[in-house]
């Protein structure tokens, strides 16, 4: 037998279904996507084991224990016999704890959600979180190798921030490398400067056909190199006239970057990059010194290596033998007065995935250093690539990076050409855009995936105009002069058609588990697939209900426009009113 112990517990003001089932069951339980249960637990199975049981007898007691509400420290701490149960238990072979929500509960949740236009998110310890995406470069223009990072970085943040905890984010501009020597060097050499003014009009296009000369000179004109490095080194220095150039070329990129970024639905509480590290690499580099860094071959370096790794884990590079900064060196100082100023609980870097090495170094650097404390978390969500037809990372039919601008354009115009009402032409750039990124967060963040515009932007389905479609369908309904302002959803007696009802509001619940499966994972699949699958539901509930003179359904149509309003504001997709 097991033994019995009572604690008293308050179940009334948790957050889920899914933590008032876990606080009186004492153990966690897993969303079920099979139509047998709601939830399943199969702590039964390790507990047979260890009690040399039958699994299925074991599962049995739970069950038994769980619906009586006799506590138990291993299966249940209610105290006394609830009048209004969240859920109810059944044993199922060949040992699970399956449970089924019950009416009174979907109610509850129901209605509080109509109340409180929010989700019923899992109860977290709020923290502070660092997120670091974006990553474009200053004298470059954004291209779609650029539109991963803000995407899903964008989506992070709200994930984290809907859940309760405080969120920074910043781009983090690359505007302090050798990139910007060698800019200067081609502006110079083709006679757009005297001294430190321009004196031919410069454009991020003449940025865009500028850059790549230079990148390929350098390879081919080792003196044009070196100078580059060493305009580099100057503009380090901040000294002229290398620094008044680089600030026009810099305004000029930020504002570009910022447009982009706004299109996105894509905000930053910094726009900060490399150069506004400079003034703390001294100070990180003399408490690097004083902490293991050592002078080798004319380099400071760093050993970052640990007993445990099984991998090969080079030492880092912090100052080159030309004295000048390197990556890892303004990485560091950007954590150094990151955790300044924000003492976050953890940093996040959305960053591509080549760049695991180097941010591994760095996450092991500022904490062998003593920078940021060793509980300070560093997570870096390692980005795959979105790649054309054939597989390869997708380019231009001229073989050339495709700008960001150009994608805008030509998703606007595939869902235009879809349309098939004025206003949904109108809103042509929202609904591709809602393509676009709901077909990038289907997907596991750090997969590669192939760009199907034809298929992104596609209606039906699984896409993002389906969404879009499905609020505004449910708009047009809610335009009914019955008023749903105070309408509460009761299913006792049971709504007709009753078994679509509890599946909608069944699956809004779930939505609401996937926000800590995200948080937990750092990825959004999960909160498209429950989206997608509340708007799959509705409008079968749209096909088989007379919603328009019943005031009941009509509170559900609104409760699911509340619940994929929220979702989709967590996704950054834009909505429209109307299709």
């Amino acid at each position: 037998m097991l033994a019995q112990k009572r604690i008293l517990c308050n179940t009334d003001n948790m957050s889920t279904i899914k933590e008032q089932i876990e606080k009186i069951l004492g153990m966690p339980v897993s969303t079920s996507n099979v139509d047998l249960c709601d939830y399943q637990c199969n702590a039964a199975f390790a507990l047979a084991k260890e009690q040399k049981r039958n699994p299925m007898e074991v599962a049995e007691e739970i069950s038994n224990r769980f619906n009586s509400g006799v506590a138990d420290r291993s299966f249940c701490h209610c105290e006394r016999k609830r009048s209004n149960p969240t859920a109810v238990a059944d044993a199922c072979p060949p040992g699970f704890v399956n449970f089924k929500v019950t009416d009174s509960a979907l109610e509850t949740a129901a209605n509080k959600i109509l109340t409180t236009n929010h989700l019923p998110l899992a109860t977290v310890k709020p923290r502070t979180i660092f997120f670091d995406y974006g990553g474009a470069n200053v004298a470059k223009e954004l291209h779609i190798g650029h539109l991963r990072p803000p995407i899903i970085g964008e989506a992070l943040k709200r994930v984290f921030k809907a859940l309760g905890h405080k969120t920074v984010s910043d781009t983090f501009l690359g505007d302090w490398g050798l990139q910007m020597g060698l800019v200067l060097a081609q502006l110079i050499d083709e006679g757009y400067t005297n001294e430190d003014k321009f004196i031919k009009p410069v454009t991020l296009d003449t940025f865009n056909e500028l850059y790549p000369k230079a990148s390929k000179r350098k390879n081919n004109d080792p003196a044009f190199y070196k100078r580059a490095e060493d305009i580099t080194v100057h503009l380090q220095r901040k000294e002229q006239p290398f620094y008044k150039l680089w600030q026009h070329i810099h305004k000029i990129s930020v504002a570009k970057i910022r447009g982009n970024y706004l299109t996105l639905s894509c905000t930053f509480d910094t726009y900060n990059g490399e150069s506004d590290a400079q003034p703390y690499i001294e100070k990180v580099l003399d408490i690097a010194q004083k902490n293991g860094a050592m002078t080798s071959d004319g380099c400071l370096i760093l050993d970052v290596k640990e007993p445990t790794d099984t991998r090969p884990m080079p030492p880092i590079i912090l100052k080159k033998s030309n004295d000048g900064d390197l990556y890892s060196t303004t990485d560091l100082a950007t954590v150094f007065y990151r955790y300044r100023d924000h003492t976050p609980d953890e940093f996040v870097y959305v960053v591509d995935s080549r760049q695991e090495l180097h941010l591994e170094q760095v996450f092991r650097s500022a904490h062998k250093i003593g920078i940021v404390p060793r509980t300070v978390k560093f997570k870096h969500v390692s980005l795959g690539t979105m790649n054309g037809s054939d597989g390869k990372p997708f380019k231009t039919r001229a073989g050339g990076v495709i700008k960001l601008e150009d994608v805008f354009d030509l998703v606007t115009k595939k869902a235009y050409e879809k349309s098939s009402s004025p206003a949904a032409k109108k809103n042509a750039q929202a609904i591709g855009l809602a393509a676009l990124k709901f077909a990038d967060l289907s997907n596991n963040v750090r997969k590669d995936y192939v760009f199907d515009i034809d298929k992104f932007t596609s209606f039906e389905g699984k896409t993002g105009p389906y969404l879009l479609y499905t609020v505004a369908r449910i708009n047009s309904v809610l335009k009914n002069p019955i008023s749903v302002s105070r309408s509460k959803i009761c299913l006792s007696p049971p709504l007709q058609k009753g078994e679509l009802w509890r599946d909608i509001i069944m699956r809004i619940v779930k939505l609401a588990d996937s926000y800590s499966t995200a948080a937990s994972n750092y990825t959004l699949n999960g909160i498209i697939d429950a989206a997608y699958e509340l708007a799959a539901a509705f409008n079968l509930f749209y096909a088989n209900v007379k919603i328009a003179d019943n005031p009941t359904a009509l509170a559900i149509a609104k409760l699911v426009k509340t619940a994929l309003l929220f979702a989709l504001d967590t996704l950054a997709i834009e909505p429209v009113s109307e299709m």
